[in-house]
């Protein structure tokens, strides 16, 4: 006898976030410095890519959040003080965007016991149902619907809530390229 299974969205973004998001939460108390583990450092031309080849360059937004460029209009990713998650969209030039029917679930927190958010319209941005798990540092995957007929963005990184060394922004959203 065969048994079938299915695969919920939820299913398969935690196991996406248990298995593809190779980065372990740091668990030292006191870094250096210039010691920045866990930030996403950028691929530059002429830059020595030594073992940091296959991060993705971050580029930081308006409101000084990680900004998802893979899709049209490109999105802000902000962690509020609240620990809510707010979504602004922004068009080419940088102006913000009323959100339409754009779909969006993050999944972060603890690998084995992962917290999943939902949003909802709240003035000209989407804000999460609830505010992140405790912690500062996690394996995060953002999925963006742009509408019904299109298809997903899944942008992974790691949610470094300290703050930069050289900028104002949070390490999630630094574009030092240090």
């Amino acid at each position: 006898m065969k048994l079938k299974y299915t695969l919920t969205p939820l299913t398969v973004l935690s196991l996406a976030l248990l298995t593809a998001c190779g980065e372990k939460p740091s668990t030292q108390v006191e870094k250096a410095p210039d010691d920045h583990a866990g930030h996403d450092h950028g691929d530059h031309e002429g830059h020595d890519h030594g073992d940091h080849s296959g991060h993705d360059h971050v580029k930081a937004g308006p409101n000084q959040g990680r900004m998802i460029t893979e899709l049209s209009p490109q999105a802000e990713f902000l962690v509020r003080d609240d620990r809510k998650i707010q979504i602004s969209f922004f068009d080419q030039d940088m102006k913000q965007v009323a959100p339409e029917e754009q779909n969006i679930t993050v999944v972060t927190g603890e690998r084995r016991n992962p917290t999943e958010l939902s949003f909802k319209l709240e003035g000209d941005s989407l804000v999460s149902d609830k505010p992140l798990p405790m912690g500062n540092n996690f394996p995060t995957i953002v999925a963006i619907k742009p509408s019904a007929d299109s298809e997903e963005v899944v942008s992974k990184f790691t949610l470094n809530l300290s703050g930069c060394t050289s900028c104002d922004n949070k390490e999630y959203a630094c574009e030092c390229h240090h």
